[in-house]
C-alpha cells in the first residue's frame, strides 16, 4: 500500500507544478508562491489522513471509542481536503467575477458549472470542517479518560 502511494503522489505534484499557466513564467510576472504551495499541501494532506485511517484499520483499533470518533474526523478532513482542491482549481480557472456590487446590492453571477463548483466547495468548508474538529476533540477526549496501564 505504501509503495503506490509514493509514485500516486508524485504525480500529483508534477502535475500541480506543471499545470498552472502562470508557474511556466520565467520572467518577473510569476504569480508568489503562497497558491501553488497551498493546492500542493492539500493532497499531501488528504494522504496524510487516508494513512491514519489505513493505519488505524489496519491495527485493529477501530474496537476503541477515541480511535473510531478519529476515524470519522479524519475522513471528513480528507474529503474537506479533496473538496478545498477542487474548489481552488475551479477558482483559478473562472475568468469573470462571482459577485457583482457590494454590500446589500451584490448579486451571484453563477454562468456555468465552475461557477457553481466553486460556490458549493466554498460552502462546503463549513460544512465539513465543524464537525471533523467535533470529532477530534471527542476521539482526543475518549482517549485520555482511557484507563493507562504501566509500561516497563
Amino acid at each position: 500500500m505504501k509503495r503506490r502511494l509514493a509514485p500516486i503522489f508524485a504525480c500529483i505534484g508534477l502535475q500541480l507544478f506543471f499545470s498552472p499557466p502562470s508557474s511556466l513564467a520565467a520572467g518577473l510576472q510569476c504569480a508568489p508562491p503562497g497558491p501553488y504551495v497551498n493546492e500542493i499541501a492539500h493532497p499531501l494532506f488528504l494522504g496524510a489522513m487516508i494513512f491514519f485511517i489505513y493505519e488505524i484499520l489496519h491495527a485493529g483499533l477501530k474496537k476503541f471509542r477515541g480511535f473510531r470518533f478519529l476515524l470519522w474526523a479524519w475522513a471528513l478532513l480528507a474529503l474537506w481536503n479533496l473538496d478545498a482542491f477542487v474548489g481552488h482549481w475551479a477558482a483559478w480557472t473562472c475568468a469573470a467575477p462571482l459577485v457583482l456590487g457590494d454590500g446589500w446590492s451584490s448579486r451571484l453571477l453563477m454562468k456555468d458549472f465552475r461557477d457553481w463548483t466553486v460556490l458549493v466547495t466554498q460552502l462546503n468548508n463549513f460544512l465539513l470542517l465543524v464537525p471533523a474538529f467535533y470529532l477530534f476533540y471527542r476521539g482526543l477526549k475518549a482517549l485520555a479518560q482511557m484507563p493507562r496501564t504501566k509500561h516497563q
